[in-house]
């Protein structure tokens, strides 16, 4: 088996099931709220659109929620799907490290996340920005590598949580809307352990533009190594889960 080929069938996978479907569809959700704007009659300012994109649809709504569930579908389906299935016994029996099976699963998470979000990242940065891509060019950047701690950060949890619970998409859906939407809101000691925390604290401290604030922001030394910790504890977890499960 070559060095990656569960990773190459894993995105296979993902292209024969509605997973990449459903990922398609909400990271375009943000691009028609985008457009609400440029509907109306009269034509929003420069700030105002700037606080419309950077604010109520990326660290709102975006950041919030939509890049969680996201991650979701996916991270759940790179094992869950396996398990389902009853095809991961059939991977177990080859020769293959249990590190080298959460990993390469890992990577195509990554491989078919990473794209589909920045391109609706993209999209709804140039319909929010529309006649006004120079005042509004300096959120693109920010927006996009922020979000990188989304997808790292969710789609380790995620994979971890698919060997732990068997129904791990129902569960991560209450964990996003309660815990990283609800909670860490009005719960100002638990943002220390909120993903959704450190890509909006990320996305904050890229852009030079003080009206973009929230509660204790983190510095960005502190999410990279969180972001880091998280990935690598979640994936010696998974793997410790699957050395241990039983297969038969």
């Amino acid at each position: 088996m070559s060095m990656l080929t569960i990773t190459s069938l894993t995105i296979r996978q993902f292209a024969r099931s509605k997973s990449i479907f459903v990922l398609i569809g909400i990271c375009l959700l943000s691009a028609l709220f985008a457009l609400i704007p440029q509907l109306v009659p009269d034509e929003p300012s420069l700030r105002d659109l700037r606080t419309i994109f950077g604010e109520s649809i990326y660290l709102d709504f975006f950041a919030a929620t939509l890049l969680p569930l996201a991650t979701l579908v996916l991270a759940t389906a790179a094992l869950g799907d396996e398990i389902e299935d009853r095809t991961l016994q059939y991977l177990a029996l080859k020769p293959i490290g249990r590190f080298r099976i959460v990993f390469q699963k890992f990577l195509a998470i990554l491989i078919v996340a990473i794209p589909i979000v920045w391109a609706g990242i993209a999209l709804t940065w140039a319909i929010a920005s529309f006649g006004h891509y120079d005042g509004m060019r300096d959120l693109l950047l920010p927006a996009l590598l922020s979000s990188l701690v989304a997808i790292l950060g969710f789609g380790s949890l995620f994979l971890l949580l698919s060997l732990v619970i068997q129904r791990a998409l129902i569960v991560g859906v209450f964990y996003v809307f309660i815990w990283e939407s609800a909670l860490t809101r009005y719960l100002p000691g638990i943002r220390s352990i909120s993903i959704r925390h450190y890509t909006q604290s990320l996305f904050v401290r890229l852009v030079d533009d003080r009206r973009f604030a929230i509660p204790q922001v983190s510095a960005e030394s502190t999410v990279i190594v969180t972001t880091i910790g998280i990935v690598v504890i979640s994936l010696l977890l998974a793997t410790w889960r699957l050395r241990r499960m039983s297969l038969e």
